[in-house]
C-alpha cells in the first residue's frame, strides 16, 4: 500500500467517504477529555490527537504506553463514530474518515517512530494555543509550565454532521447499557482516558444522541488550524516479522490490519481491544487483547463479540489456554446455545509451545485455535 498525503489549503475536502448505511453496525472510540475550550476545538477542527510523551528513540521502551495508544487508533475504520466524554456529557463528534481496510488515522510530524519512518510532515501544532507553553522543538510542548514533553503524533480526523456537539448526560447511556448482564468498554473504562466501543454501545449512544436537543455551540470557536500535508497511515510502513518491543506491539500491528489473518478471519468486522470478558468485578476483570464483531451476524446487538483473541509476545503455553477457556465459560454463560456457535477463540503469538490435551480443560476445543506467527500455521494440543 502507497504512502499517501492530503492537502487541505483547498476550499472542498479531497478526501471523501460513502454516505453512511444506516444498516450497518459501526464501531466507536470513546475520548475522555477534561476542559471544554479543548472540546470545541476539536469539534470546530474535525480532529483529535492524544497527549503523549515524544518518543524520539529509534524505538520505544518496553515500558511505553507508545504501542497501546497505537493500537487505540489501530481500531478505527473509516466511517467509526467518535464520542468526547467530559464532565458526564457524551458528545457526538463525527465520523472517521482517511482509511477503509486499515487503521484509519494520519501521522504528525516527527515525534514518533513511525512518523520518522513516513517523514511526516507536522500539521497539526497544539504549541500555539494559548493554554500550553510552547518549545523549541516542533509539535512539542508543555502542559503546564514546569511539566514534561508533550506531543500528538497522531491524528483521527472526522467529518462533522448534524449530531456534531449534541449531547446526552452519561447516566442516560448507562441506564440503557443496564440491560446488558455483562461489562462493556463504556461502563468499565475506570482509569481510562480512551476506549473502543462495540457496535451495540454506539448503536445505543446514535439513537440517544439524536434524540437529543441539548449540543454544545462550536462553530468558529477553534484557535489554531491545520497547516501543510496530511498523511495518512498505511499497512506498509509495519510487520509482523518485526521483533516486538512489548506484547501491544503485536496488538497494534494485528489491529492495523487483519490481512495476513483472512485466510481465517473471513468475515467484515468491528475492532475492539481491551474489552472485559467476565462478569462485574470490582478491579481486575479479565480483559481480552482484541475483540472483533462481526457486520454481517452480530451478537446480542453487537454487544458480545463473535471473534477473541488472545496474544502472547514469545510463546504461547498452557496459561494462554487456561485464559481464553475462562473467556469461553463466560461467554456461553451470558449467550444461548445458537449464538454462542458463532463464537470463535484463537491464541496468536511468534511460537507456540507443547501443550498436552491431559494439562487443559477439553470442553472447548473446538473452538480454540493456536496460530504461530512464525509458522504461519495452526499448532494443534499435543496427545
Amino acid at each position: 500500500m502507497s504512502q499517501f498525503k492530503f492537502d487541505f489549503t483547498f476550499d472542498e475536502p479531497i478526501v471523501t467517504i460513502e454516505e453512511d448505511d444506516s444498516t450497518r453496525i459501526h464501531g466507536g472510540l470513546f475520548i475522555a477529555l477534561y476542559d471544554e475550550e479543548s472540546l470545541k476545538l476539536y469539534l470546530d477542527k474535525g480532529l483529535y490527537g492524544f497527549l503523549m510523551k515524544p518518543i524520539m528513540a529509534p524505538k520505544p521502551t518496553a515500558q511505553s504506553r507508545y504501542y497501546a495508544i497505537l493500537a487505540d487508533y489501530a481500531c478505527s475504520r473509516e466511517g467509526t463514530d467518535v464520542f468526547f466524554f467530559l464532565k458526564r456529557k457524551i458528545v457526538y463528534g463525527g465520523k472517521i474518515y482517511g482509511n477503509k481496510e486499515v487503521g484509519s488515522f494520519y501521522l504528525n510530524g516527527q515525534t514518533s517512530p513511525l512518523g520518522r519512518k513516513a517523514n511526516a510532515d507536522l500539521f497539526w501544532d497544539e504549541s500555539l494555543r494559548k493554554r500550553y507553553f510552547a518549545t523549541d522543538k516542533p509539535g512539542v510542548f508543555k502542559v503546564a509550565k514546569d511539566g514534561g514533553d508533550k506531543a500528538q503524533p497522531f491524528i483521527f480526523q472526522f467529518y462533522q454532521n448534524e449530531n456534531t456537539g449534541k449531547y446526552i448526560i452519561s447516566d442516560d447511556l448507562y441506564f440503557e447499557l443496564g440491560k446488558y448482564p455483562y461489562p462493556l468498554p463504556s461502563n468499565s473504562m475506570q482509569g481510562m482516558g480512551f476506549c473502543t466501543l462495540t457496535p451495540g454501545e454506539v448503536k445505543t449512544l446514535n439513537e440517544l444522541i439524536s434524540q437529543s436537543d441539548k449540543k454544545i455551540e462550536f462553530e468558529g470557536l477553534g484557535e489554531i488550524d491545520k497547516k501543510g500535508e496530511e498523511t495518512v497511515f498505511n499497512d506498509g510502513l509495519i510487520s509482523l516479522d518485526e521483533d516486538l518491543v512489548n506484547e501491544a506491539q503485536l496488538e497494534f500491528t494485528i489491529l492495523a490490519s487483519l490481512e495476513p489473518f483472512a485466510d481465517f478471519l473471513t468475515d467484515d468486522y468491528v475492532l475492539c481491544r481491551q474489552v472485559p470478558i467476565s462478569p462485574f468485578k470490582p478491579s481486575e476483570m479479565d480483559r481480552a487483547d482484541i475483540c472483533l464483531y462481526s457486520m454481517n451476524s452480530p451478537i446480542k446487538n453487537g454487544t458480545v463479540p463473535n471473534v477473541v483473541i488472545e496474544l502472547k509476545k514469545e510463546r504461547a503455553t498452557k496459561p494462554a489456554y487456561e485464559q481464553v477457556t475462562r473467556y469461553l465459560k463466560w461467554l456461553e454463560a451470558i449467550t444461548d446455545k445458537e449464538d454462542f456457535e458463532k463464537v470463535s477463540v484463537y491464541i496468536i503469538a511468534p511460537q507456540i509451545g507443547r501443550i498436552r490435551k491431559s494439562a487443559v480443560d477439553l470442553k472447548y476445543q473446538n473452538k480454540i485455535r493456536m496460530y504461530s506467527i512464525e509458522n504461519e500455521d495452526f499448532v494443534e494440543l499435543i496427545g
